[in-house]
């Protein structure tokens, strides 16, 4: 005789690491609130750096956001990409849309990630900061975006699929 399980039992099988997503998603949290700054003062080196990569106070800035936003950035998008959505993924928690925009938002992200990698701000050329400048400006704009959308939408979607 087969005993059927509890939709409780199987949601509790099914999601055994929830402990792992409930910590990640307070990680998350916290991290967007620790960017405030460094991401008004990348958009604004970056701008500068784009019309004028010469100016040498504008160079240093934008080094010094970069090397606090890239670490974080790679981390978050790491756990979200690995764990935290296909987590929520197989929870069914959120539409298929969300989880569309969810991906392209990290592919732009890791593009402009990607221009960013290997420039020194403060020793390669006006050529190459101009360039890298611009892009550090549009991730610092686009990532503003994408955690306020986090806070406003996903974080609280996965607040409801953890305590349901």
């Amino acid at each position: 005789m087969t005993t059927a399980k509890k939709p409780s039992a199987i949601r509790a099988e099914k999601f055994s690491d929830t402990g792992e997503i409930k910590k990640l998603t307070e990680e998350l949290g916290r991290e967007q609130y620790q960017l405030g700054m460094p991401l008004l003062d990348a958009s604004v080196a970056g701008a500068i750096l784009g019309f004028k990569p010469s100016d040498r106070g504008m160079r240093a800035q934008a080094q010094r956001c970069w090397e606090i936003l890239k670490p974080q950035l790679n981390q978050h998008l790491l756990s979200e990409d690995e764990t935290v959505l296909p987590w929520a993924e197989v929870a069914g928690g959120l539409a298929a849309e969300v989880m569309d925009r969810i991906k392209r938002s990290h592919l732009e992200m890791r593009s402009l990630i990607a221009k960013l990698n290997g420039v020194s701000f403060e020793k390669d050329a006006d050529k190459v900061v101009a360039v890298a400048g611009k892009a550090l400006c549009v991730l610092a704009v686009k990532l503003d975006d994408l955690i306020d959308s986090e806070e406003m939408r996903l974080l609280p979607a996965l607040r409801r699929m953890l305590f349901a």
